[in-house]
């Protein structure tokens, strides 16, 4: 009974041990270990020295593993290193951002504002100019009013000279004068002719004129009573009828004094008004200049953070792919470094119970490789 106890142990602990041989194939490492194992067997060379070879394989493994570690150490700090760096070159980068725009949010409004003034500015400045190009064609048109009635004026003054010139030339000579009435009677009906025939030319003139239409009506009266008055000409009469010539004469210069005193106090009303909207005018034309002025500066200003904050973004967006292109690096080589390790490992751990099987069960593994010789394994013959 003991005896069937212990060979199904021994079967028990031999299939067990097979396994981790199977297990050990299963690695490049493990499958070449073995193959060397076989060949020793095969050249009859003792497996003492495959011992040698282990415990030296296993000791660099720990001392590649041991620099693997050192190495990626310090590469992981500077790793950390330079993602700090970037991390807060990108922190000020995202402050400054906020500055700018914050001094942009503070500009535009007031930029907006001064424009806004502007505008306001110079629809005023176009309503006072409309007012002063409205005060200018009225002071236009009053002058040249009054230079028409200068015109007017100036002829039945013109007129009535040469009447009295008519009489004084032909009446007032010394013959005449030293003469009696019936002797002038003889000279009078053909200049009197002449009066009437002035007269009356110049008061159809003057009737169609604008300002001395009176006086066309006061001269068409002596052209009428110089020519009813051919008949009764002397010296007397003609005397009435030049007496008639200056009163008129003096009425129309009085009219005319009136008519440029009226001229001159709207001349200078104009001047004065007119003084009034100039000075208005430059001081919309001196705050418009000073606002384009602002609004020049404001948008210089704009202008130029708008500009550092493109720059400032450009950098920005530069830092942040410099970092991400960073710790992708720095990742990857974190992911390689456990690649490494955990293969080194496995070759060590391979290494290390190979060694355990030769220690405890050298025999199980003889057998095991000389079974598989013996099978035809090509995997573990020459």
């Amino acid at each position: 009974m003991k005896s069937i106890v212990l060979l199904v142990l021994v079967a028990t602990a031999f299939a067990t041990n097979l396994a981790a041989f199977e297990k050990l194939e299963q690695s490049k490492l493990g499958k070449t270990l073995l193959k060397t194992i076989a060949i020793q067997m095969q050249t009859g060379e003792p497996l003492e020295r495959i011992f040698s070879t282990l415990y030296d394989l296993e000791e660099r493994y720990q001392n590649d593993q041991r620099e693997d570690d050192a190495e990626n150490k310090a590469f992981q700090g500077v790793c950390d290193a330079d993602l700090a760096g970037l991390n807060q070159e990108i922190a000020n980068l995202e402050q400054r951002d906020t500055e700018l725009q914050a001094k942009i949010d503070e500009l535009q409004p007031v930029h907006d504002q001064k424009v806004g003034q502007r505008v306001a500015k110079l629809a005023e400045k176009a309503l006072l100019q409309q007012v002063i190009d409205e005060a200018q064609a009225k002071r236009q048109e009053q002058n040249d009013d009054f230079e028409a009635q200068r015109e007017e004026f100036t002829f039945v003054s013109g007129v009535l000279a040469e009447a009295r010139r008519l009489f004084t030339d032909n009446l007032q000579a010394p013959a005449f004068l030293q003469k009696g009435a019936s002797e002038a009677v003889h000279y009078t009906p053909q200049v009197f002719a002449q009066v009437a025939t002035h007269l009356n030319a110049a008061a159809h003139k003057a009737g169609q004129m604008k300002h001395i239409r009176t006086f066309g009506k006061a001269i068409k009266l002596m052209a009428t009573l110089a020519s009813k008055s051919q008949q009764y000409a002397n010296q007397e009469l003609t005397g009435r009828i030049i007496q008639l010539i200056d009163d008129l004469q003096n009425q129309l210069n009085q009219a005319f004094d009136l008519a440029r005193k009226t001229e001159d106090a709207r001349r200078q009303a104009y001047e004065a008004y007119n003084t009034l909207l100039n000075r208005d005018m430059n001081k919309l034309n001196s705050a418009i200049a000073n606002l384009e002025a602002e609004i020049q500066s404001l948008a210089d200003q704009l202008a130029a953070t708008h500009s550092s904050q493109d720059d400032n973004a450009a950098r920005l967006e530069a830092k942040t792919q410099q970092r991400d292109d960073r710790r992708a690096e720095c990742q990857q080589a974190a992911y390689e470094y456990q690649q490494r390790r955990t293969a080194r490992d496995g070759d060590r751990q391979t290494v290390s119970d190979l060694i355990g099987h030769l220690n405890s069960n050298m025999r199980d593994l003889k057998e095991y490789i000389a079974m598989r010789v013996a099978a035809g394994d090509s995997d573990l013959s020459q």
